[in-house]
Formats: C-alpha cells, structure tokens, sequence
C-alpha cells in the first residue's frame, strides 16, 4: 500500500545549495519517489501556526526559528511509496544534530544546531494535511528558479563553519556530493580544533571557549573582533549557542588525541559504529 509524506527543506537548504543532494539521499536511502515539490513563503504568523500544530514552539531556540523562516522562502517536497511517512521520519533524525543517529539526514550534510538543521517531516497524516494547507495559502508555485539562486555556494547553515568565518580561517571543508554526504560529526570535530588553534594565534581563546560553552558573552567578544556581514551570519552563530555545549562535551574528549601522522586541525578516522 503506497502513501505520501511531506517534507519541507528550510531556507538554508537553498542558501547551501542542498537540494539536488538531499533529494538524491532520500531517494537512496527509502526508495521513494518525488511526486510533487513546491515553494511558500512563511510569515512569522505561519511558521507560528504551522509548528503549533505539533506544540514545537516551546524550545529556548524557538525565537531564531522565527527569525528563520520570516519572509523566507521553504521547498515543500511530496514523496509517495510504502510507508513513507514512516521511512521519512527515521530518516529525518533528532533536532539536536550532536545527538542524531548515524545515516539519518541531522547526522550528515554538516547539521550541527537545532535551528538550521535541514528539513521538517509531518507527525502524522493529519498534522502532514494541516500543514499543506498552511504552505498552500502561501505558495509560490513549482518554479524553481528563484530558490536555486539563493545558493551561496558556501556551507551556510553550520555554526561551526560560520565561527572559522569569523575567526578569519577561511580553510572551508568541501562540499559534499555524490560520493560523500558530509559527516556532521566529521566536520564538527575538524572546525573545533581549527577553530581552538585559530583562536590561540588571535588571543580569542577565552572567547571561544565560551562560545563552546554555550555562553552569550563568548559570542559577543567574537562579534567585538570581527563585527559580522549580515544578519543571516548572525543568526547561524547564536544558533550555535544551543548546540555548542553537546558538541563541546563530545569533542573535547579528543581534543589531544591526533592519530599519528595527521597535523592538528585534522578530523580523525571514525570507529565503526560511532556517531
């Protein structure tokens, strides 16, 4: 028995030109077919009404979730097949992209705070039809290329990368493609240690290390330093402030160990089953 399930790719997933690689990864990894795909517009009245619609308006971060997705545009994309509600939402992975399960979409694509973390997938059938309404009223049509311009041609949704920005470290890891769905972790642990080296050659290691904390006062000295170019590098690095703490936690565990023969800065090969 076949069924549709919606998912909705957010504002970064055009701004770090994502949306050919994550149609081709849930291709790959459920077997479901894109039958539909539009775009809408979101106010900060609708986003407000669409995430009610699964009380997922509580969280600290929810204020840059708003700051997200006014006036921005979203890709709405239909996928039909056996259970691919079901199949949509293992694939989805946890809010948190440091917590989320290796192979689901949080865990790649260099996800690594709760705001800017890809995609959302309907709760169920009736929360999926509620929320087609809401991204109807507000849609833009089917043409894509406006969405396609967004494209930054940048990792332009992790914290991680944006804080190397900042910090003048512009050794960006590549893009993934086809051959490679860019490890969150992986990535995560390569801007953490450059970022701690950076740091200690600019004197801003207290404020980095504040910032991995999770603490306010970290990113201000770091927009003290090097006062930011927009307010979308803005947003992506207190989005930070949520996830930071996690990672800072997972990574700094490591943070010493450099398998012999890589220079620091370097990520270190995976174990299996690690996430």
């Amino acid at each position: 028995m076949s069924s549709t399930a919606l998912i909705v790719y957010g504002p970064e997933v055009a701004r770090s030109g994502l949306t050919s690689l994550l149609d081709e990864f849930i291709r790959r990894r459920t077997g479901l077919e894109l039958s539909e795909r539009f775009f809408s517009i979101h106010s900060r009245k609708s986003i407000d009404a669409f995430y009610t619609l699964t009380c997922s308006t509580g969280g600290k971060h929810w204020p840059l979730v708003l700051d997200l997705f006014d006036m921005r545009p979203v890709c709405a994309t239909i996928w039909s097949g056996p259970n691919a509600l079901h199949l949509s939402q293992k694939l989805k992975g946890n809010t948190q992209p440091a917590q989320a399960l290796s192979g689901t979409v949080r865990s790649l694509f260099f996800c690594d705070n709760p705001v800017t973390n890809l995609l959302h997938v309907s709760d169920s059938h009736q929360v999926m039809d509620a929320e087609l309404r809401i991204l109807r009223c507000r849609s833009l049509g089917d043409e894509a290329t406006a969405w396609i311009s967004l494209d930054s041609g940048y990792i332009a949704h992790s914290s991680f990368q944006m804080l190397l920005n900042v910090l003048g470290d512009r050794g960006a890891a590549p893009m993934p493609d086809n051959r490679s769905d860019g490890s969150a972790f992986a990535h995560a642990r390569f801007c953490y240690d450059r970022a701690l080296l950076t740091a200690a050659k600019s004197g801003l290691t207290t404020a980095v290390q504040r910032y991995f904390q999770g603490d306010r006062a970290g990113l201000e000295g770091l927009f003290r330093y090097a006062p930011l170019r927009s307010s979308w590098d803005r947003l992506i690095l207190e989005a930070g402030l949520f996830s930071m703490p996690l990672w800072n936690c997972l990574l700094k565990r490591t943070v010493d160990a450099v398998e012999p023969g890589k220079q620091p800065g370097m990520a270190p090969r995976r174990k299996a089953g690690e996430q």
